[in-house]
C-alpha cells in the first residue's frame, strides 16, 4: 500500500489571499471538474450525484477509475476508489496552530499485483507522489486564479 500525506499553506503571500470559503468552493469544483486542477486526469464524467457527494469516472494516466466522492462541508473531500487502483484520497482543509489555512492531500492506494515494498510498488509510488504534490500546488493556484478573475 502506498500512503502519502502532504500539506501546504494556502496563503503564502501570493494575492489574492484565499479564505476557507473560497478554498472549499474550489475543492467542490475540483471534485466535479478535476481537469484544471490535476494534470494527470484527462477525462471526468459525473455518473451520479447524491446528497453530500457524487460518483465520477476519471481517466488518470490513461487508466479508468471510478471514485465515490463524499463532501464534509468546509473540511474534507473524501474519495474512495471503487474501480481502478483501490484506495482512498482525502483533500482536507484545516487551520494550523498559527491560524494559517492549510490544504492537505493524503492518499492510501494499493498497487494491484505488486508486492508490498517491491520495486514495482516504489516506482508507482514515486510517480504518484510527484503527481499528488503537483495537484496540491495546482489546486491552490487554480482557486487563486478563479478568485482573482471574480474580483
Amino acid at each position: 500500500m502506498i500512503e502519502v500525506s502532504h500539506s501546504l499553506p494556502v496563503n503564502d503571500g501570493t494575492l489574492p489571499e484565499l479564505s476557507l470559503d473560497a478554498m472549499w468552493e474550489g475543492l467542490l469544483e475540483k471534485a466535479r471538474n478535476p481537469l484544471p486542477y490535476v494534470k494527470a486526469i484527462t477525462e471526468c464524467t459525473i455518473v451520479e450525484e447524491f446528497e453530500g457527494g457524487l460518483v465520477r469516472d476519471v481517466s488518470l494516466h490513461g487508466q479508468s477509475a471510478r471514485e465515490v466522492v463524499t463532501f464534509y462541508p468546509k473540511e474534507l473531500v473524501h474519495f474512495v476508489r471503487t474501480r481502478g487502483m483501490p484506495g482512498t484520497i482525502d483533500n482536507k482543509l484545516a487551520v494550523d496552530d498559527n491560524g494559517d489555512l492549510q490544504l492537505t492531500f493524503s492518499f492510501r492506494l494499493v498497487v494491484p499485483g505488486a508486492e508490498v515494498g517491491s520495486n514495482e510498488e516504489r516506482e508507482v509510488a514515486d510517480a504518484m507522489v510527484a503527481d499528488y504534490l503537483d495537484a496540491v500546488r495546482t489546486t491552490i493556484a487554480a482557486v487563486r486564479d478563479r478568485v482573482a478573475a471574480a474580483v
